[in-house]
């Protein structure tokens, strides 16, 4: 658990640790939209920002 998260109430923290998994699929996702030779595939990217921008 990071150093920020252990003012946390037990139940809180256990879920915070899913925020790993989580962010990790979100990349995931963007690096399966984005395609290098299709420049029309940055546009499907665009959806992610308002989720990776925080």
């Amino acid at each position: 658990m990071h150093l920020y998260n252990a003012w946390l109430p037990p139940p809180v923290a256990e879920e915070t640790k899913r925020e790993k998994e989580s962010f990790a699929r979100v990349v995931r996702s963007v690096k399966e939209s984005y395609r290098p030779e299709d420049p029309e595939s940055v546009y499907s990217t665009l959806k992610w920002v308002s989720v990776i921008d925080l």
